[in-house]
Order: structure tokens, then C-alpha cells, then sequence
């Protein structure tokens, strides 16, 4: 009984799709040897009954290597055959030009891809011109089109790209990082007899500026994310004492009044406990206090770019009660009353928190186009 079927064909198919291949195409010593191995490897099919004893006789005889050489001998002697009857020159340019027509149809799909397209269809159209293959070569290289596909420009604008994104989002270190990586970068270049960085030694050297930055980056994370936590217990406490605190989603529990008044209560109670505990981490870590934080960097950065939620009143009366948030202590009247007056209004949300400036919006539309921008904005 011969090795199932099942089994032989997904090891024999390779095999008789690559002679199938070149019939038709090819004959001699190396198509008959390749026609020979396969009429082996499919007679041992039939003549033996397991599966493990058969791959084991295939490997033995050596049919696989045998096949595979003989495969790669004939494509050789086809390639010099259809070579030797033409000119080798129109071949090579002909081949060049049909993979830079390929590479055109792969990118037709690919974001950012402009800047490989343009020199693609500038070489496709030198090679259409009528000049020879040693002609295309020498031009390509003078008006540097082998370098716009090298991938040296496109990674360059990538970084400047980094760049401007990092501007985009106010993220000065980001902004310093990729910055000295383009320094980098056109120093390397600069040595560089192609003027092309070695992309080894140019992604060591951006990987060392990377991690040089990235404890100060979690820093400035850190701080900003402590001292947003302060301003949040601050506010919380000074709204939980408002005639609105009830019907306020940061309390309102479905349950019943009895657990809304507990989560006001948990504020009111812990609220203070809390910020005193954050404070005091706050110091000890960064060395910042409270008054520290409207003039620190962080603060300031975030709050030109418009990441500061609250408003420049409510902020102003986060200041004036901060004073009285401490354990077993409540606002005073006036400021509750202020409080609820906000809230009334409304007024407790910066009006343009989290939306860009004039200037945001050109940069978002120079990187990204002006279609992403509607997309993501003008909804």
C-alpha cells in the first residue's frame, strides 16, 4: 500500500510546480536530471507504505539536494543562454526598469510615500529615453536619484518630521532629542564619502541620545502627572462642599443617596489627608512645593498648550483655598459660595483646553494634510 496521498503531495508539490515551471522552456542534462530525482521521489511514493521511512529514504539518497542543484544549474544556463543572444546591456536596463515599475505599484498604498516615488518615476523615465544601460547608470548617479532610494532622504525627513510633531505637542525634550539626532545624523553623513550615515553606527549614536534623555523625560512625565493630582484634591475637596455635589458625576452613586453622601464624605474626610501625603512626595522627590508649581516649566508648558483643563478662575481659587485644605478643616463660606457660582456658570473648563492654536493647525496640516485635519477636528 503506497504513503497516503495526503501526506506526500505538500512534500512533493514544491517540487513538481518547479519542474513544471521551466517545461516547455528548457531540455538538456540539467532538465533531465530534475525530471529523474522527481520520477524517484514519486515511484519510492508508491512502493513504500509510511510516511517516516519514506522522508528518511528521500533524505538518504539525497533527492532534495539533488533536485534543488540541478533546479539552480538550469535557471543558470537559461539566464547566460537568453543573455548571450542579446544585448546584455538592454536586458539589465530593461529588468532595472521593470522592478522600479514594481516598486511604483507597492507604493501606491504607502503613506508618505512621495518622496521615493518622484525619484522612481524620474529613473523609469531616463530609462525610457533611449540611453543605454551604462548611460542610465552614470546619470542616475550624477543627479543623485540612487541616493533618494538608498534611503538616506526619506530617514532624514523623518527626523525633521519628529521634529515638528514633537513642536506640535509642546514636548521641549522630545523637541531637543530629535533635534540633536538630525545633528547627528548630518554629522555622519558629512564623514560619509557617499554622504549616506552608516545606518549601524547612526542607530548607536541615536539609541545613546534616546536613552541619555529618557530619565528626564520621566521626569518631567512624573511631575506633571503630581502635581495635576494636587490641583485635582484641591478642587474635588472645595466642590464636594457645594450645593451641587449630590447631582455631580464625581460623587452621584446610582445605589441611592446614602452612597452619594458617603463618597462626599470620603472627599471632604480624606481629600486633605491625601494632598498632605502628596505634597510631602512631591518634595522629596523633585524638591518642588506647592507654590512651586504655577511657575515651574512643567506647568507652564502644559498650560500653553492648552492641557491645563481648568479654567484661569477656577485655578485662581484652587490657589486661594489650597490654604484650607488640611485634616479636620473645611472652606470658607465665601469660597464655597464661589465655588458653586462656577459651577452654575459653567465656567470651571478652560475654553479652549485640548484644542489647537491657529499655529497647532498649520503645523498638524504640514505634516499630516489638510483631509486628516478635517478628519480628526471638524467633525
Amino acid at each position: 500500500m503506497p504513503v497516503d496521498k495526503n501526506m506526500v503531495d505538500p512534500i512533493l508539490d514544491t517540487y513538481r510546480n518547479m519542474l513544471k515551471e521551466v517545461e516547455g522552456r528548457a531540455s538538456g542534462e540539467y532538465y533531465d536530471k530534475m525530471k529523474n530525482t522527481l520520477q524517484r521521489m514519486e515511484s519510492l511514493a508508491l512502493k513504500m507504505d509510511d510516511l517516516a521511512a519514506y522522508t528518511a529514504k528521500l533524505t538518504t539518497e539525497n533527492l532534495f539536494i539533488e533536485f534543488s542543484t540541478a533546479y539552480s544549474n538550469l535557471l543558470s544556463s537559461m539566464a547566460k543562454e537568453e543573455y548571450s543572444k542579446g544585448n546584455s546591456d538592454e536586458i539589465l536596463l530593461q529588468k532595472t526598469l521593470e522592478s522600479y515599475e514594481n516598486a511604483l505599484k507597492s507604493l501606491e498604498e504607502t503613506p508618505n510615500s512621495e518622496k521615493l516615488v518622484e525619484p522612481i518615476k524620474e529613473l523609469i523615465k531616463l530609462g525610457n529615453s533611449g540611453v543605454s544601460y551604462p548611460v542610465f547608470l552614470r546619470i542616475s548617479e550624477e543627479k543623485g536619484l540612487n541616493k533618494a532610494l538608498d534611503g538616506s532622504m526619506v530617514v532624514r525627513d523623518a527626523i525633521l518630521q519628529d521634529v515638528e510633531f514633537a513642536k506640535l505637542m509642546h514636548l521641549p525634550l522630545e523637541v531637543e532629542i530629535h533635534q540633536k539626532i538630525l545633528k547627528k545624523f548630518d554629522e555622519l553623513a558629512s564623514k560619509s564619502v557617499f554622504k549616506v550615515p552608516d545606518s549601524f553606527e547612526f542607530g548607536l549614536n541615536r539609541q545613546k541620545i534616546e536613552w541619555t534623555y529618557k530619565p528626564k523625560i520621566n521626569q518631567w512625565h512624573m511631575i506633571i502627572r503630581l502635581w495635576e493630582r494636587l490641583l485635582d484634591n484641591v478642587y474635588d475637596w472645595l466642590d464636594s462642599y457645594g450645593n451641587f455635589a449630590p447631582q455631580d458625576e464625581r460623587w452621584a452613586d446610582l445605589r441611592g443617596k446614602m452612597y452619594t453622601m458617603q463618597n462626599i464624605k470620603r472627599t471632604q474626610e480624606c481629600n486633605p489627608g491625601i494632598l498632605k501625603a502628596r505634597k510631602k512626595i512631591f518634595y522629596n522627590y523633585f524638591e518642588l512645593k506647592w507654590e512651586d508649581i504655577f511657575d515651574h516649566e512643567t506647568f507652564i508648558n502644559e498650560y500653553h498648550a492648552r492641557r491645563v483643563w481648568y479654567s484661569d478662575e477656577t485655578l485662581e481659587l484652587i490657589k486661594k483655598v489650597h490654604t484650607y485644605c488640611k485634616p479636620f478643616h473645611s472652606p470658607p463660606e465665601e469660597l464655597i459660595k464661589e465655588a458653586e457660582d462656577i459651577y452654575a456658570g459653567k465656567r470651571y473648563k478652560r475654553p479652549d483646553a485640548f484644542q489647537l492654536s491657529a499655529e497647532d493647525q498649520a503645523r498638524f496640516i504640514k505634516l499630516f494634510g489638510e483631509n486628516k485635519y478635517k478628519e480628526m477636528f471638524k467633525k
